[in-house]
């Protein structure tokens, strides 16, 4: 699974994804929807290592979509557990003159996380992590932890689960990935230094690439094309 930091948005990037075509999610793929959806917060620095990962309720509908193993019902069960919420994944840590990780604790990386949203009205609104979780869903992220573990190293298996209530007052939902939204999670290194890791939405992997006269793709929050100043 790549890892990569958001990259800072181009000139003619502006809004809106109106004209974008929805892929099936089933012609998703996961891992570049798993690279849209990391960030390296800011200001890290060379002596600490951290990653964020919003994991949306279609990153789940893609991987089981493609996975013949796993039967109909069990697709269902585990969709169900994970249908009212999205999902934050941290990691943290310190890394000393030698070379090892100091990783945070999963109550030090939450004491001082903060985490917003920007919705399209240019309104801020902080999101907090829920207390308790249903008792599926506590043993999908169980686990969640030896797998990552297995994929990613000691950063993998030292990263921290965090889940939000996917349900906006009244209908809908609070972060949606087709929509657009600016998601920040500000998070504290332990000698107080501030980093901030963004992510844009709506999120790329799940539309169907627009392409400029170039022939080149276009990233689905672009107006224009970059490469040839064309309206897209």
């Amino acid at each position: 699974m790549r890892i990569i930091a958001i990259i800072a948005m181009l000139v003619f990037v502006a809004g809106s994804a109106v004209a974008a075509e929805r892929k099936p999610i089933e012609e998703v793929d996961a891992d570049a929807l798993a690279s849209d959806t990391q960030a390296t917060p800011a200001g890290a620095g060379d002596k600490h290592a951290s990653l964020t990962w919003w994991i949306p309720h279609e990153f789940w509908q893609s991987v089981l979509a493609r996975d013949p193993s796993v039967s109909a019902a069990d697709k269902k069960a585990i969709l169900d557990a994970l249908e009212p919420v999205s999902l934050l994944a941290v990691v943290q840590a310190d890394i000393s003159p030698l070379g090892a990780f100091h990783f945070y604790g999963k109550d030090e990386v939450q004491s001082t996380m903060v985490v917003t949203f920007d919705d399209a009205n240019s309104r801020s609104q902080r999101l907090s992590p829920m207390q308790s979780v249903g008792a599926d869903l506590a043993v999908l992220l169980e686990v969640l932890k030896p797998l990552l573990g297995a994929a990613l190293g000691n950063m993998g298996a030292n990263m921290h689960f965090y889940v939000f209530d996917d349900r906006a007052p009244g209908a809908g939902r609070q972060l949606d990935p087709y929509e657009p939204v600016r998601l920040s999670i500000q998070l504290r290194k332990r000698n107080g230094d501030l980093m901030t890791a963004r992510v844009e939405l709506p999120i790329n992997a799940l539309f169907v690439p627009r392409l400029c006269s170039d022939g080149r793709e276009a990233h689905v929050t672009w107006n224009y094309c970059p490469w040839t100043g064309e309206r897209l």
